[in-house]
């Protein structure tokens, strides 16, 4: 059979794997360059409307107890996500083994693209003996659903307060009802998917089947309902922590910070980087937390400086934290990494992706 740029041409009614390969490679370069641009542009903007004097006028008066204060709750917050991923795994796995596997994820997200520490993190628990990397990455994606119920909760409850409408209590009892919402949603959906995947088979293209049969794994791994509660309140009380720790960073540089605006930049934040950039979030982070911050009227210097410093302390918690457990596992970055690209290479992961 005649070769087709170096490589053997496939036999009918099977993939190039090669070229299928080599064209996915080719879409990923394209997406980091874009990603660093977009990273790049946000910032050099960023740094134009607010002016270097300002910001680091700014930077010099930041308050270190209400930066420390926040960083213990960060640590608080990201425990209490571990205990509700370690839910959604069915107890598999202990506490300590789920947080080190947060915090590995989230080093590789800080330095390499495409939200690499999702399959990192899915790959350093599903490679144990018996295990599945399917499995775990399945849970990985209703973590990230119950996100964005959350999210968008918060977001739809808060917008009033941003507009400048009255009635904090409104706003509560609108956030208390949107989360029960959400959780009776997600909770129909676990209880009886087969609509879902009745819509998804509707869809045009083939890819749609391996991807709700790896979704369906983690619903059904919450079928049980004390599971799905405990799970789903653990990263309540995550989101929680976190807004009280982005009020925490915003009265280090603004005493006069009040907590909805914590809340509200929590949710944009979140939501914002969702845009292609940097490994890190790098741009996108700052302009969706200074975007978020302007609702409230708060100077452009003193929004990037409190975004910045929380970003940065986030980063260089997650980053330590990740390079620990990394190194107690004898595991390095770049070995990482390389298991990530054998499994994506392989059947299972190219049926993944």
């Amino acid at each position: 059979m005649a070769p087709i740029g170096g490589l053997e041409a496939c036999p009918p009614g099977w993939l190039c794997r090669g070229l299928v390969l080599k064209s996915r490679r080719s879409r990923t370069l394209t997406g980091v360059f874009l990603g660093f641009l977009i990273s790049a542009v946000a910032l050099a903007l960023l740094l134009r409307w607010s002016g270097w004097g300002p910001l680091w006028a700014t930077l010099r008066q930041v308050d270190l107890r209400y930066l420390l204060a926040g960083a213990l709750v960060f640590l608080a917050s990201m425990l209490a996500r571990a205990r509700a991923w370690q839910l959604i795994l069915k107890k598999e796995f202990g506490i300590w083994r789920v947080l080190a596997a947060l915090n590995e994820g989230y080093l590789l997200n800080n330095i390499l693209p495409w939200r690499m520490g999702e399959l990192g993190r899915a790959i350093l628990l599903g490679r144990r003996p018996g295990g599945s990397v399917m499995r775990v990455l399945s849970s990985i994606l209703v973590e990230r659903l119950y996100d964005v119920f959350l999210a968008l909760s918060l977001l739809i409850a808060l917008l009033p307060e941003a507009a400048g409408l009255p009635s904090a209590l409104r706003s509560a009892a609108m956030v208390t009802l949107l989360l029960a919402g959400s959780a009776t949603v997600i909770y129909v959906i676990l209880r009886n998917p087969t609509w879902l995947r009745d819509l998804i088979g509707r869809l045009p293209g083939t890819g749609w089947e391996p991807r709700w049969q790896r979704l369906r794994e983690g619903l059904t791994a919450l079928s049980d309902r004390r599971l799905f509660l405990g799970s789903l309140l653990w990263l309540v009380v995550s989101w929680a922590l976190a807004g009280l720790e982005y009020w925490l960073v915003l009265r280090s540089i603004i005493p006069g910070a009040q907590l909805r605006w914590a809340y509200f930049m929590l949710t944009v934040t979140l939501l914002g980087v969702a845009v292609p950039s940097s490994p890190g979030y790098l741009g996108v982070f700052e302009a969706a937390g200074v975007l978020a911050l302007s609702v409230f009227a708060v100077p452009q210097a003193q929004a990037l400086a409190a975004t910045l410093l929380l970003h940065g302390m986030v980063y260089l918690a997650s980053t330590t934290f990740g390079l620990i457990a990394l190194s107690s596992e004898g595991a390095t970055v770049t070995g990482l990494y390389a298991e990530i690209q054998s499994w994506l290479a392989s059947p299972e992961g190219d049926q993944a992706v």
